[in-house]
């Protein structure tokens, strides 16, 4: 049991390792909202989730950071948008890894929850 611990550790703390590697190349695209970040990153997660666009090639995953932040991913951070909601404004920057596919798709995914 212990190993199961240790590596699901491990592949988090990779994770996050990866998604910092990402953001340090800046955003792919930036987006501004005037709706909470909650609502426009529950929406990022229902759209990103959705098989007949994307296939079932990656589960979609949010996470709440401090209060008004939000990062919304996919397996592997492959594709992940980062939420900051300040003053009624909810600033989105959208990474993709290099050599990501379909990363207009997702982009324009994000544009739709604006």
């Amino acid at each position: 049991m212990k190993h199961w611990a240790g590596a699901i550790a491990l592949a988090m703390l990779a994770g996050c390792m990866s998604l910092n590697q990402t953001r340090s190349a800046g955003p792919a695209q930036v987006y501004s909202s005037q709706k909470p970040a909650a609502a426009v990153a529950e929406c990022i997660k229902v759209s990103w989730a959705n098989v007949q666009l994307f296939g079932d090639v990656a589960d979609v995953f949010m996470e709440q950071g401090k209060p008004g932040e939000f990062t919304v991913y996919t397996t592997e951070g492959e594709y992940f948008a980062d939420l900051v909601g300040k003053s009624g404004t909810t600033a989105i920057s959208f990474y993709a890894k290099p050599g990501a596919k379909v990363v207009d798709q997702r982009g324009a995914m994000v544009a739709t929850c604006l």
